[in-house]
């Protein structure tokens, strides 16, 4: 693993030890995961290590960054992990009545809480996918699981900073590496887009079937082959090719910056359209600002800037300074939502801080 300029080997003993402590000494968890494909993944990664410590799950719940302010958290049991999900230090009273472990790779959170474990926190700046955050700090409980992070991991971008675990794991299993720089044309790339193919159908109950067929399959052909996967994405596939298509026609663009406005019909689409986009040779290089109506009040933002130096969610924080809005992620991918009545306004916020871009 590659490691950061300020790695503190104590803190990061001490994050991954609370994170093993809580899941010892207590039990009958709620696991909140990112509806994506790392998500999925890190959950059942968790669950894994879970059952191989007499541990019990009592509810899974599929979650995007919308969601905590909506939820009667009476609901779930004491004992609560977040899974690859970023939350603020305001919605943190939220939980005030849980023991709360969180297990991420965004921008680090300064509170009190029973575990926590995210690289940032021990200096490690390697862009750390989820799903091999939690294989590593339960790699004694699930290491013949390592086909399954490497699905995760890949599928979330991370294939090029941890390219010696992908190749590894690949040579392993005789699966194949194509030449894409991200490691995403082999098998680990077609079984991550298979299973985010169930969230872009199927939404909520399509995360929480992908995350069953995971939690269920023994082989990385097990997943590949599994019928339902495979009708999500034939689907995904004939869709998206469609809206490539529109992307091409009505995308905006200035200078290093496409600004695109979705289809609100078409929404499920966003972040997958939005990221196949940004690896493509034609746009590779550049900002994609996809733009999504959820409804009267609401503009969902889906951002990629592969290929290109920048860091996305210092742009939107200095941009929320000036019209409401709230978001993050990483720096070259990243979301968030502002009122529909400023779109125009943030467009042109957007290129202010965009204006040094080579």
């Amino acid at each position: 693993m590659a490691l950061g300029i300020f790695m503190d080997e104590n803190k990061k003993a001490e994050s991954i030890n609370s994170v093993r402590k809580f899941v010892s000494e207590n039990n009958d968890f709620t696991v909140f995961y990112h509806f994506d494909t790392d998500g999925i993944v890190s959950a059942a990664l968790l669950t894994a290590a879970l059952k191989k410590i007499n541990k019990g799950v009592y509810y899974y719940r599929p979650t995007n960054y919308e969601d905590y302010e909506k939820m009667d958290m009476q609901e779930y049991s004491k004992n609560i992990i977040i899974c690859d999900m970023q939350i603020r230090e305001a919605q943190l009273p939220l939980f005030k009545d849980k023991n709360l472990c969180i297990i991420d790779h965004h921008q680090i959170i300064e509170a009190d809480m029973s575990a926590y474990a995210n690289p940032k926190i021990w200096g490690d700046n390697t862009y750390t996918p989820c799903s091999l955050l939690v294989y590593r700090i339960f790699k004694q409980e699930v290491e013949e699981l390592d086909w399954e992070s490497a699905i995760g991991l890949v599928g979330d971008s991370g294939g090029k900073e941890n390219s010696e675990f992908v190749k590894e794991t690949a040579e392993k299993y005789g699966i194949k590496i194509g030449t894409d720089e991200f490691m995403y044309d082999n098998d680990f790339g077609k079984a991550a887009g298979m299973i985010g193919a169930m969230t872009t159908v199927y939404n909520r109950e399509g995360a929480d079937e992908a995350l069953g067929i995971l939690m269920n399959s023994a082989s990385i052909s097990d997943v590949i082959n599994n019928q339902k996967l495979v009708f999500a994405d034939k689907k995904v596939r004939f869709e998206l090719e469609k809206l490539k298509e529109d992307f091409k026609e009505k995308a905006e663009k200035v200078g290093k910056v496409y600004f695109y406005e979705l289809d609100q019909k078409k929404k499920r689409y966003s972040s997958t359209l939005v990221t196949e986009l940004s690896f493509d040779k034609e746009y590779y290089g550049n900002v994609l600002v996809f733009m999504t109506k959820i409804n009267a009040r609401t503009m969902r933002l889906n951002l990629r800037a592969n290929g290109v130096e920048i860091k996305l969610p210092v742009m939107l924080n200095n941009i929320f300074k000036k019209v409401k809005g709230e978001g993050g992620g990483h720096d070259k991918a990243s979301g968030g939502s502002i009122n529909y009545k400023d779109k125009d306004k943030f467009k042109q916020l957007f290129l202010e801080e965009a204006k040094d871009l080579n």
